[in-house]
């Protein structure tokens, strides 16, 4: 299922099953223009099937009685947002995989990785003397997720490597406390206050004021996205147990045991892909929080994957990780998370993503132009 162009080992179609998708749902698609890759596509039924007939009456004789049995009411699942009302084909192609290893080659990304997930692409590994100086720099690497919702299709590049999580694990942290509000479980103008066990470095404006300062939960909700505020998501985790965390990522798709645990977290194409379609699915939701939750995502500090469509977003910016993950809400709507070592204050590295960006938005797009022409 991978293919290997240039310095880059492509992976197409990696299905990370969750919900209500079933592998069965799912068929191979024809590869032979593509040796290597495997992609594959949602699969419906078009036609009802006539049903199956028995030759004679049912019954030899009437039956003497009728017994009438109260039934159970029917209890229906509620629609999975990530699977398509409509069925619309999709595949990226050659050219795709074409530019895309040129893109990784110019960017000097992936060079010696065999992307398989095997790989010994190490994204933290850089040596210093003891003065501090970089003796060996650390090698550029990238990896990609992405998922056409429209029809289910999904590509990963370079999945093996693990990468420092930085705060990119408030997509599924927040996500989770809103769908509590939404049940009913958690109350979004309960008052929390900060105390010096929340201490957290880094990012955000709490961390610069006094202990004792008190915020409702839906004001820590917009500074951890909107601020990416460290001290606002630890504040938030006194509302939620690491265990139950835990588990909501595992029954996402996460099965890394590095990428659920409480310290040290990692993150790699297969938990990037479940926070995305995390995200994804209470976005489609139509919840009542959902408007709320759009505005922060919108207006996050950082903005490194690009569209000129409704980029809903949350980057992770720090040692070895320059990472972002989003839903781009455009008329053929995706899925696209970048996970990368890259320092993050060159132009390059922002010059990258917006390439990279361009390049899935415009064979996204382009296949839903030539579909309407077709129809």
């Amino acid at each position: 299922m991978k293919r290997k162009i240039g310095f880059a080992a492509l992976t197409a179609g990696m299905l990370l099953f969750s919900g209500c998708r079933g592998a069965d749902a799912f068929k191979p698609a024809e590869t032979e223009n593509i040796p290597g890759v495997s992609i594959y596509t949602y699969s419906a039924k078009t036609e009802a099937q006539a049903p199956e007939t028995t030759a004679g009456p049912l019954f030899s004789e009437p039956p003497a009685t009728t017994e009438i049995i109260a039934s159970e009411p029917v209890v229906t699942e509620p629609r999975d947002p990530l699977l398509p009302e409509t069925f619309r084909e999709f595949e990226l192609p050659q050219e795709f995989y074409e530019r895309l290893s040129e893109l990784l080659e110019r960017y000097g990304l992936n060079e010696g990785c065999d992307g398989t997930e095997n790989c010994l692409c190490a994204p933290e590994y850089e040596l210093y003397d003891a003065e501090g100086n970089v003796t060996e720099p650390r090698k550029h690497c990238v990896s990609v997720y992405f998922r056409d919702i429209d029809s289910g299709f999904e590509f990963e590049l370079n999945p093996g490597a693990h990468y420092p999580i930085a705060s990119t694990v408030k997509i599924p942290f927040c996500t989770l406390i809103y769908r509590k509000i939404e049940s009913g479980g958690l109350d979004p103008e309960q008052v929390l206050t900060y105390e010096e066990r929340h201490y957290f470095e880094g990012t955000g404006d709490i961390v610069k004021g006094e202990f004792g300062q008190q915020f409702t939960v839906r004001e820590l909700l917009g500074l951890a996205i909107t601020k990416s505020d460290n001290v606002a998501y630890e504040m938030l985790k006194d509302l939620v147990s690491w265990e139950e965390f835990s588990e909501f990522l595992s029954s996402e798709g996460c099965t890394h045991p590095e990428d659920v645990r409480k310290s040290k977290q990692k993150i790699c194409c297969e938990s990037a892909g479940a926070y995305g379609r995390i995200l994804a699915r209470y976005l489609r939701s139509g919840g009542e929080w959902v408007d709320v939750f759009k505005e922060d995502l919108l207006n996050t500090r950082l903005k490194m994957i690009r569209s000129e469509y409704n980029v809903y977003r949350k980057y992770g910016w720090a040692g070895f990780s320059f990472h972002d993950i989003a839903y781009v809400d455009a008329p053929r709507p995706y899925i696209l998370a970048v996970l990368t070592n890259l320092e993050g204050e060159q132009q390059s590295d922002y010059d990258f993503y917006k390439e990279l960006s361009a390049l899935f938005e415009e064979y996204t797009q382009d296949a839903e132009e030539e579909l309407n022409l077709n129809m």
